[in-house]
């Protein structure tokens, strides 16, 4: 930022004394060089997120859907929104599966700030680590009032709805912090300064990481919970909260794959919307350039097939 406003001030000054009417305008130097920073481009998406009513008027909308569905699922011992689960379930207490960035923390804040500061790709995970460790994220709209409508719901036996975050926030050790994962302290902590903590919080936030088979895919953490619990909903803010091999996916794959469970949509897995980033992004390639050039790649409409 400083470097811009000393461009600005640059120009205003021989716009004043007239002497550098016949200088072309110098590029402001890019504190990464030639590589992008991160979040380049961003700042719509992220001011839609931060700052209209629109989208506050979205979440809290799903997560009213949500709800209803919640109460529905759990008056259906067959009901589950993992495909994975099969043959008799009405034995095990329900469950709730919800990922945590974007979907129950608000993230906006840093993404902003990245962006003002043209944080560099190669200096992001040291950025996301100290904001994780902030522990300062507020709730989406909507999620809080959700998870303690859901935590206070029973099913036909009385079993209590149990809320599970699968997030990939990545357990991995910080210099002068001796805790094996203090990305899961850092979440619990901020889950609870939202209200949103429970006696057994720390065994229900299932970091990327945290076992050496819990890595980028949630499904193998979705299959732990499911031998033990009824997964009623699952609510995410990415494709691949809900479904596995998608990240890498082409724009064409992952319609295909919406649209092969759309029956699932708005009904037991609910889609928060983000706009800044997610495996969609991936899909596009790295040329967005390109990809606004381009037709959209966009199967038929699911209803149609």
């Amino acid at each position: 930022m400083r470097s811009r406003l000393f461009a600005a001030l640059a120009v205003l000054t021989c716009t004043v004394i007239g002497g550098c009417a016949t200088q072309p305008p110098q590029a402001t130097a890019r504190r990464c060089g030639p590589t992008p920073a991160f979040a380049d481009g961003g700042e719509r998406s992220t001011l839609w997120l931060r700052n209209s009513s629109e989208y506050r008027i979205a979440s809290e909308i799903i997560y009213r859907a949500a709800q209803s569905a919640l109460q529905q699922g759990l008056a259906d011992p067959a009901w589950t929104a993992e495909p994975a689960q099969s043959g008799d379930r009405s034995a095990l207490p329900p469950a709730v599966v919800m990922d945590i960035d974007e979907t129950v923390l608000d993230n906006s804040a840093p993404q902003a700030r990245m962006m003002l500061e043209e944080t560099c790709i190669a200096e992001f995970d040291g950025v996301w680590d100290a904001w994780v460790a902030e522990r300062a994220a507020p709730a989406i709209p909507g999620a809080a009032a959700f998870i303690r409508a859901a935590r206070e719901l029973k099913d036909a036996a009385g079993r209590p709805v149990h809320i599970f975050f699968i997030t990939n926030r990545e357990c991995h050790p910080r210099p002068g912090n001796p805790s094996r994962c203090p990305q899961q302290d850092d979440t619990a902590a901020n889950l609870h300064m939202l209200g949103l903590d429970v006696p057994t919080l720390a065994d229900d936030l299932l970091l990327r990481g945290e076992r050496e088979d819990w890595q980028g895919e949630k499904q193998t953490r979705r299959l732990v919970i499911a031998q033990s619990y009824r997964i009623v909903l699952n609510i995410g803010d990415d494709l691949a909260d809900f479904l596995p091999d998608v990240r890498r996916a082409t724009v064409t794959e992952r319609e295909r794959a919406r649209c092969a469970s759309r029956e699932r949509w708005g009904r037991q897995w609910f889609m928060i919307p983000n706009p800044m980033y997610g495996s969609w992004q991936v899909a596009l390639g790295p040329d967005l350039k390109a990809a606004l050039a381009a037709p959209p790649e966009i199967i038929e409409d699911c209803a149609a097939r």
